[in-house]
């Protein structure tokens, strides 16, 4: 997606509702067996999934769902800086074993032996917008095919699953030139912004933050909308079943409660 937060961590156990290491700390030393386990979670700039601020606070969506996450499942939630990288790279860096979580995936076959996945803590909406109204090429635009017949230049994120409707045009598209692909969001809308294309494909919430921040003005099309589950990727370098289990657990009580929908609304997301 258009960005992507990664955690390490390692697993606690819990006391009549209490973490075991938190009343053992009121007595002196915590024996090392009942510590909890301890996520650490990369610090980068993705707004609005997650903005790190100047008083060391990580905030926005993901931020907070994965706060509430691990209070759930007893996990104790640590953020480290990283160095600013492509999204391609943070799965190369995930399989290093540099962190164990990447948010916002969505399940790829083949992947299975290297990654597990956890239930739907979110859906990722997608959106098409341009910026020139006048633009003769957009009116009456009405689909992918329209696109292809016009043969008008698309941005899209690098990445797959950018909507059914998206994906079986792709190949096409792409066969015909049309298709530039950006890494950030910031990216593809500044490419918007400089006129390399006249259509942007991305993800909804991501997009608008970035024209806001960038003082864009979009003009939304009517297609290209598509709605889709997305999950944590969790690798198995350092997790295993149980791991899984506790955080679909986590997440399946949180959801029960209506506690991640609260979140989830307080951005503007479902």
């Amino acid at each position: 997606r258009s960005g992507v937060g990664a955690v390490a961590l390692a697993w606690g156990g819990s006391l009549g509702g209490w973490p075991a290491w938190a009343a053992t700390a009121a007595r002196g030393a915590v024996p090392a067996k009942d510590r909890p386990r301890v996520l650490r979670a990369l610090m980068e700039s993705w707004p609005p999934y997650l903005e790190p601020g100047a008083d060391g606070v990580v905030r926005g969506l993901d931020a907070e769902l994965l706060q509430a996450i691990c209070a759930q499942a007893g996990y104790e939630l640590r953020w480290v800086r990283g160095p600013a990288q492509w999204r391609k790279r943070r799965f190369r860096e995930l399989l290093n074993d540099q962190f164990d979580l990447i948010f916002s995936a969505t399940p790829v076959p083949g992947r299975e032996r290297l990654v597990m996945y956890s239930r739907h803590y979110r859906n990722e909406a997608f959106m098409v917008a341009a910026t020139d109204r006048r633009d003769p090429r957009l009116h009456g635009l009405d689909g992918f095919e329209r696109v292809l017949e016009r043969r008008i230049p698309l941005l899209h994120v690098d990445a797959l699953g950018l909507g059914n409707d998206f994906e079986r045009w792709r190949p096409r598209l792409a066969e015909a030139g049309l298709l530039q692909p950006y890494q950030t969001t910031r990216q593809g809308v500044d490419m918007l912004r400089l006129g390399r294309a006249p259509l942007i494909l991305g993800d909804e919430l991501d997009i608008h933050t970035q024209a806001r921040a960038t003082n864009v003005r979009l003009v939304r099309q009517a297609f290209g909308h598509s709605v889709q589950p997305v999950c944590l990727m969790l690798s198995r370098r350092r997790l295993d079943a149980q791991d899984l289990a506790h955080i679909d657990q986590a997440i399946q009580v949180l959801e029960q409660r209506g506690a991640l929908a609260v979140i989830r609304r307080r951005h503007g997301a479902s």
